[in-house]
């Protein structure tokens, strides 16, 4: 992108609002005025080391996702150096400067609750240990939590799994909220040759002592900083991917290595049109590949183009007659990881390619709207570029804007994904 998010802040004057555009964005990011960082459906993201560094008194941050995508869970994500105020933030990983929060949330990212029994209650125990108060929440219909309201220190919680199909996988979402959001993911599949669980513990967080924190004085910007424990049920939990509320939603124009969380615009189910302008002789073909988690397809049946309209449990469709692709992501198989859009250039030798096509835009449609468009526009003498990927993490469907492609065409492409093709 153009910009990224500490050219925002510079531009920011002092007592003003950096509006961060949607999408996922690499840190470290760092606030060294007093600002309002507001996020929209924005996620800052660094594999290691702070992602948010504050080293200016006055500063907010709102609205936002912050994310260590690897080292430990306790790693520190966002670092202040002085009180700031917090509202509408969920970490991955830990954070320093902010009081009681600085301590040890012992609370895993997964829990496997492996199989169970359909259609009747299964139970489970985790012992977590927590240094504020917390309150849990679960908006996945069949899964109860209890206690709902933890105290610093160590609690144990009950997991209850009543109702789920046989052969359903559940996977639902634990909302840790205090002064921060803390999520976490439950994942198990109900089996009707099992019988009915009843008390596995699926975790045990290590001893520690909270006299400490137990003891501490609560500062008044800690306290201006923590949420209110409603007794209403909470209802901002996506347990289960379903369209969003698109009819408000701008276009969004994804930039080269962008990434977005797709729900938001498009629920889960879209489709993708191709427009340029090209020389009359030269065609355009989409070719779209369903892989593993290793980058691997699912051999041929994995790869739908002209050849094979279809896969096999019509969540990936061609349609020969406009060359749009539809895509249901409701329907994906489990073993689908990503999707890999490509589009290559076909007219009988290399000499034809994408230095002849101007413009060459991608929309994405949803609910008979344009929502997503991206224009590949640093193309040269490839003759097939990979557009898009769809790729799931943690459950959650997103897209990257890639725009890349081959000097040497369709082949490289497919032998990449394990599909055997002579180049």
């Amino acid at each position: 992108m153009a910009d990224n998010i500490n050219d925002i802040i510079l531009r920011t004057p002092h007592g003003g609002t950096a509006m961060l555009p949607a999408g996922e964005f690499e840190g470290p990011v760092y606030i060294t005025k007093p600002i309002r960082l507001v996020g929209k459906d924005t996620t800052i993201w660094a594999k290691r080391g702070s992602v948010i560094e504050v080293t200016a008194q006055g500063a907010a941050i709102e609205d936002l996702r912050v994310e260590l995508t690897e080292g430990d869970v306790r790693d520190t994500a966002i670092a202040a150096n002085y009180p700031v105020f917090v509202k509408n933030v969920e970490v991955q990983g830990g954070v320093k400067g902010f009081g009681a929060e600085d301590g040890f949330f012992d609370v895993p990212r997964t829990i496997e609750l492996g199989t169970f029994a359909p259609d009747t209650e299964n139970s489970f125990t985790m012992t977590v240990n927590v240094p504020a108060p917390t309150e849990i929440v679960c908006g996945t219909s069949g899964v109860t939590i209890s206690p709902r309201r933890l105290e610093t220190g160590r609690n144990e919680v009950g997991i209850s799994v009543k109702g789920i199909g046989d052969h359903t996988v559940l996977y639902a979402e634990l909302l840790f909220k205090s002064q921060f959001v803390r999520r976490i993911y439950l994942m198990g599949r109900a089996d009707g040759s099992v019988s009915a669980v009843s008390g596995k513990c699926v975790y045990t967080a290590p001893e520690r002592d909270f006299s400490a924190a137990r003891s501490a004085v609560v500062t008044s910007e800690t306290t201006a900083n923590a949420p209110a424990m409603s007794s209403e049920p909470t209802t901002d939990v996506i347990s289960v991917i379903s369209p969003a509320p698109l009819y408000d939603m701008p276009l969004l124009e994804l930039k080269m290595g962008q990434r977005v969380s797709l729900y938001q615009y498009i629920g889960t189910k879209c489709e993708i049109y191709f427009s340029c302008s090209k020389p009359s002789n030269i065609d355009i073909d989409p070719y779209v590949f369903m892989l593993d988690g290793n980058e691997r397809s699912f051999g041929d049946s994995g790869l739908i183009f002209f050849g094979n309209e279809s896969s096999e449990r019509g969540e990936v469709r061609y349609f020969p007659n406009d060359g749009h692709v539809e895509i249901d992501f409701d329907k994906t198989d489990y073993r689908v990881q990503k999707i890999a859009l490509a589009y290559s250039v076909y007219a009988g030798n290399y000499s034809n390619n994408f230095s002849l096509v101007r413009a060459p835009k991608i929309s994405i449609v949803a609910n008979g709207a344009e929502r997503i468009s991206f224009t590949m526009d640093r193309l040269t003498d490839e003759t097939t570029a990979v557009a898009m990927e769809f790729y799931l993490y943690k459950g959650e469907w997103k897209l990257s804007a890639v725009g890349a492609g081959y000097r040497n065409g369709m082949a490289k492409l497919c032998n990449r994904y394990g599909i055997e093709v002579e180049e």
